[in-house]
C-alpha cells in the first residue's frame, strides 16, 4: 500500500490530507445527526400528554433539558402559541432555521472535498502523463521502468481521486436525507402542538 502511494506522486499527499478530512467529516456528521434523531410521533404525544397534566411551564422546563432539535422546535412552539397566526409562523420559522444550520454544518466542506478530490486524481494523471512524455522526448523509449514510473502515477491517482469521490458522495446524500427527514419531524411537531394548544384552551400556563 504505502509502495502505492509513493508511485502515485506529490499529488497522493493533498489526496491523502481529502481522504482523512472527508472521515473526519463522516464520522463527526454521523455521530451528531444520531444524536438529534428522535421520533416526532413520539415526542408530539409526550408534548401533548404534559401539557394537559402539567400545563405550559412545566412542560417547557422537562423538554428544554433535552439536547435535540426536535425538543427545541417543541419548546418555541409551545410558547409562541398564543401569538398572532402570522407572528407564530415567523418565530417558528427562525427556530427551524437556527436547527438547520446546525444539522447542515460542514456540508458545504464535504461538498468541496466530493468536487476537490476526483480534479487532484485527474491533475495527478495529467503530471503522469508528462512524465511520459518527458521520458519520450528525452531519448529514453528505450527504458521501460521509465515509462511505468509515470503511466502508474496517472492511474493510481485517477483510482484515489475516485476512492475518494464515490463514498463522500453517497454518504452526503445519506446525510441529507437524515436532515430532511428530521426538519420534516420539526415542521410536523411545531404545527401539530400550535394547532393542540388553541384547541384546548384550558391548559394551564
Amino acid at each position: 500500500m504505502f509502495e502505492l502511494f509513493v508511485k502515485g506522486g506529490p499529488v497522493m499527499y493533498l489526496l491523502l490530507g481529502c481522504s482523512l478530512m472527508l472521515v473526519y467529516i463522516i464520522v463527526e456528521k454521523y455521530l451528531f445527526l444520531r444524536s438529534q434523531e428522535c421520533n416526532s410521533r413520539r415526542v408530539i404525544n409526550a408534548v401533548k400528554t404534559d401539557l394537559l397534566q402539567r400545563g405550559k411551564q412545566n412542560t417547557l422546563i422537562r423538554f428544554k433539558a433535552y439536547q435535540n432539535g426536535l425538543s427545541r422546535v417543541a419548546c418555541h412552539a409551545i410558547e409562541y402559541a398564543h401569538l398572532d397566526p402570522k407572528v407564530l409562523q415567523d418565530n417558528i420559522k427562525n427556530a427551524s432555521l437556527s436547527e438547520i444550520e446546525q444539522l447542515e454544518k460542514k456540508f458545504p466542506l464535504l461538498s468541496s472535498i466530493i468536487t476537490i478530490a476526483p480534479i487532484l486524481g485527474l491533475m495527478g494523471t495529467v503530471l503522469g502523463i508528462m512524465d511520459v512524455f518527458s521520458v519520450i522526448s528525452g531519448g529514453d523509449i528505450g527504458r521501460p521502468e521509465l515509462l511505468s514510473e509515470g503511466i502508474s502515477e496517472a492511474l493510481i491517482t485517477t483510482v484515489a481521486g475516485l476512492a475518494i469521490t464515490i463514498p463522500g458522495v453517497l454518504m452526503y446524500h445519506y446525510f441529507r436525507q437524515r436532515v430532511d427527514m428530521m426538519l420534516l419531524g420539526m415542521e410536523k411537531c411545531a404545527c401539530s402542538i400550535t394547532l393542540f394548544i388553541k384547541s384546548n384552551p384550558s391548559i394551564q400556563e
